[in-house]
């Protein structure tokens, strides 16, 4: 077992920087001093690197994404990360390596078929001629058989467009079944619940407490919903499919709503200050080098960014 039942879990986002650590580590490119002040900074700090320190044996048992050479090119390094975190997130959170532990989601999540890392986005035509776009950080699963065609969402967003077929469309997150109805749809799911978005015909949703309640979705609606149930359906947003083209737009968002996005494509943490939190933003975002949007968005709105490592960076009032 990695960790005990009674530690608590360690968050994601110190995870995610720790398994940086370790991938820079491995390729001889990391600054030890700096790590050993991240190491400092926290007792979470620490107890996630003394935790990917014992996993070592396991992590190194990834095998295309850890092999040194391939770790000198940057993607290739975020791509190793982003396996490693997946492995970090079930342990962090306590999980046992049994058969129980193998069916847990994170650990299913860690062995998706289709996997994306922070910043990476995916094509996939499907079996039936169908399309699957897969966007950041995420985990897939592909599951079609002779009665139903299923998609798996562990974490992550998808844009499916369906394909003519006989056999009922599927796709289940940790929260839910959605049905489709000849359509074109995205799904985006985190710990805090799973999100429809319909862009062509309808879906259905069933809640996962509650299979037999069935909600309707039409063409421009979109629907939060969690394992015990659905909130209200409500208008889709504008530029909800904006990441397909490599872009974020922001309409009059609070400037932590936007730094919430940006930090989904970028490794390691990126923070808001409360500060400054609300003020509003509005602007158009390319999604493949967040660094530079991060100074853009300084430049423009008064702010600075302050990186306490490269992969744990606040966004704050410029100091005057």
């Amino acid at each position: 077992m990695f960790g005990t039942p009674s530690s608590l879990p360690i968050a994601r986002g110190i995870l995610a920087a720790a398994a940086h650590w370790h991938v820079e580590l491995k390729c001889g490119s990391a600054d030890a001093a700096a790590l050993q002040a991240w190491r400092d900074a926290s007792a979470e700090h620490e107890r996630a690197w003394e935790l990917l320190r014992r996993m070592d044996g396991q992590l190194g048992a990834i095998p295309a994404a850890l092999a040194i050479p391939a770790l000198q090119a940057a993607q290739q390094r975020r791509r190793a990360a982003g396996r490693i975190l997946a492995v970090l997130v079930a342990a962090g959170g306590g999980i046992m390596l049994g058969q129980a532990g193998l069916q847990s989601a994170p650990w299913q999540a860690l062995t998706a078929s289709l996997r994306t890392a922070p910043g990476q986005r995916r094509h996939v035509t499907l079996a039936d001629g169908g399309r699957l776009e897969v966007n950041t950080d995420s985990a897939v699963d592909v599951a079609y058989s002779a009665t139903q065609r299923r998609i798996r969402l562990h974490h992550g967003e998808i844009m499916i467009t369906t394909a003519p077929d006989a056999r009922p469309f599927l796709v289940n997150t940790p929260h839910g079944v959605i049905r489709a109805l000849g359509t074109r749809f995205g799904v985006r799911c985190d710990d805090g619940g799973s999100v429809v978005s319909v862009f062509e015909h309808a879906v259905e949703v069933r809640c996962a407490a509650r299979p037999d309640a069935v909600r309707r979705l039409e063409a421009g609606q979109q629907l939060r919903f969690q394992d015990n149930g659905p909130e209200t359906a409500m208008a889709m947003p504008g530029h909800q499919d904006s990441w397909l083209r490599g872009m974020l737009v922001a309409a009059d968002w609070p400037l932590q709503q936007l730094v919430q996005e940006l930090a989904r494509y970028r490794c390691g943490r990126l923070v808001c200050d409360a500060a400054v939190a609300q003020r509003p933003v509005t602007g158009t975002y390319r999604l493949d080098d967040i660094d530079a949007v991060l100074e853009s968005l300084c430049a423009s709105h008064g702010l600075q960014v302050t990186y306490f490592t490269r992969y744990w960076a606040t966004v704050s009032a410029r100091a005057t």
